[in-house]
């Protein structure tokens, strides 16, 4: 029996969760060796990452030095080639698509989970009309004056307003340029459910707007984490429950954050969100506006956003569950973002908390196959942020809504 707590959010791309335990009671799964309250050192296992939050912004460094080297500056893809578009209705459909259907969608997401770590999804059943009241919604919002919209903060970074500037990517992913220490965005926050006493409510038809787009998110959200079980269970050969990456986050929320990116003089020259990877599970983000980069194939390219689809990204907790088989997305907003964009990056089970259990008993153990040796610790999102935190921003994480500097 495998008694499984709960997890947490990211840096600037925060969010916060609810612990909640689960017991797994299905087939047999095959669970890495733990590998709990190993010292890191200099000479530390070409096997084991023992310390994941030191580990992963090295690799990144690494990965993004040699993507600029061969061009600093994203392109389309070529004409022969298309941005992976996945339909996931099969999954949101179960009762009127086939296992192959059904199977189908997995290949394609194993694949991009394995390779890049993003893919776009549409048969995602959420209409159009609430794109269209949601950007409305956010620019209007957005448009206040200052002075209005900090009566929308809380002085909390994941909930209600935060002002341009005013989180910081650099403090992990470092930059040489001084106009890239802060984050060139502002944002609104809210997490799942809309109507916990966390949240900021923000004006009424953006509270609405929001409010009903996290709802539809919800049967996205368990649709995707079913789609990925069924991928590692696929790749690893072992029998996984359906639900198993949704059970052992079981009571965690999700987190959406409207974000604007102002165009600001002097700026244009600057990158609006430097490279890194999300530190959580999944994020799945909304925006119809050019300006999200990722690397693919060594490479800056561009992610084609268009109307109507959703991209989805792996972040560090996933790749750490799967034991390195899904890769991190490494992804930036470039200089050339669209003039005051707009995107919704919704953080999954980094929502609400609504426990102090945190450390090394919560999360869970990487998911091997048979003979697979693991590449990580125990870990859950709230010990991996929590660590993140302590190393690389001096700051101490508290327990339920969790302020970001």
């Amino acid at each position: 029996m495998i008694i499984i707590k709960n997890l947490l959010p990211i840096t600037a791309l925060c969010a916060i969760v609810v612990d909640g335990s689960a017991e797994c009671v299905h087939q047999p799964i095959s669970l890495c060796s733990s590998q709990e309250g190993m010292e890191a050192s200099s000479e530390e296992s070409a096997t084991m990452i023992s310390e994941p939050h030191k580990h992963f912004p090295r690799q990144i460094k690494h990965i993004v030095d040699v993507a600029d080297a061969i061009s600093p500056d994203a392109i389309g893809l070529p004409d022969d080639q298309s941005y992976p578009v996945i339909d996931i209705s099969p999954w949101l459909n179960p009762s009127i698509s086939s296992d192959k259907e059904k199977e189908d969608v997995v290949k394609q997401v194993l694949e991009e989970a394995t390779t890049s770590g993003s893919f776009n999804i549409i048969g995602h059943g959420i209409d159009d009309a609430l794109f269209d009241r949601l950007y409305t919604a956010a620019r209007s919002f957005f448009s206040m004056s200052l002075e209005q919209k900090m009566g929308y903060s809380s002085g909390n970074n994941l909930a209600g307003f935060v002002a341009y500037r005013n989180e910081s990517v650099a403090s992990i992913h470092k930059s040489g340029s001084p106009k890239e220490q802060k984050d060139l965005r502002e944002t609104f926050s809210m997490s799942s459910p809309t109507n916990n006493d966390g949240n900021v409510e923000g004006p009424h038809e953006f509270h609405n707007a929001i409010s009903e787009y996290i709802e539809q998110l919800q049967s996205v959200e368990k649709a995707i984490k079913q789609i990925f079980t069924a991928a590692l269970s696929s790749a690893k050969g072992i029998d996984l429950p359906t639900t198993y990456l949704k059970d052992v986050e079981e009571d965690a929320t999700g987190l959406l954050r409207a974000s604007r990116y102002p165009s600001t003089p002097g700026f244009e020259d600057a990158t609006k969100l430097l490279p890194h990877s999300d530190l959580g599970t999944i994020t799945i983000v909304a925006s119809s506006e050019e300006g999200l980069e990722e690397i693919r194939d060594g490479r800056w390219y561009k992610v084609p956003m268009r109307k109507g689809e959703l991209h989805v990204s792996v972040g560090e907790v996933y790749t750490m569950w799967s034991n390195g088989l899904f890769k991190n997305n490494i992804h930036r907003v470039g200089k050339e973002a669209k003039r005051n964009r707009i995107s919704f990056p919704y953080f999954t089970s980094q929502g609400k908390r609504s426990s102090n259990v945190i450390g090394a008993d919560v999360g869970t153990t990487p998911i091997c196959s048979n003979g697979e040796e693991p590449r990580f610790p125990r870990t859950s999102t709230v010990d991996h942020l929590r660590k993140y935190m302590g190393a690389f921003t001096g700051e101490k994480m508290t327990c339920g809504m969790i302020k970001v500097t």
